[in-house]
């Protein structure tokens, strides 16, 4: 009996410590964030993005969602965007583009890339106004709140 307790019990841990190995590594995060970004939706879903700048360009980029598959796939693809580009060009990036470039989304879905597009315009504003304020390395978040549009 308690034979089988002990292997029960490295099971169990072994599966615990899998477990977390894999949400850090699915869960890629930056370092030292220039800035921050969330969108907590109509829904109630939450979209963050943190973003490292080099020079005026993307360096490094993260997100993290508790939403639906929709979501994850409009934030993988603003992130993949985004990454590498100016300030100037991510402005261009909105829910058009981001929808596109996962294959399309259902009507009902397409508050994901609304939301997902106004991220990354938080992420320029943040960015931007700390420029402008010459804090470029302080920490803070930018929090905005979606409000999805009607589509018919």
């Amino acid at each position: 009996m308690w034979l089988n307790l002990a292997v029960a019990s490295g099971v169990l841990m072994v599966i615990v410590g899998v477990w977390f190995a894999m949400h850090y590594w699915l869960n890629p995060h930056v370092e030292s964030p220039d800035t921050e970004a969330r969108v907590i939706g109509e829904c109630g879903d939450t979209m963050e993005i943190r973003v490292k700048f080099q020079g005026n360009r993307v360096a490094d980029i993260s997100y993290w969602t508790n939403g639906c598959t929709y979501m994850v796939n409009c934030l993988s693809a603003a992130t993949l965007l985004a990454k590498g580009k100016t300030v100037d060009e991510i402005l261009d990036i909105d829910a058009d583009v981001v929808q596109k470039s996962i294959g399309g989304l259902p009507k009902d879905y397409m508050h994901c890339a609304i939301q997902a597009a106004e991220l990354l315009r938080g992420v320029v504003d943040d960015y931007m106004s700390k420029q402008q304020q010459g804090k470029q390395s302080e920490y803070s978040t930018s929090q905005l709140t979606c409000n999805r549009p009607k589509i018919p």
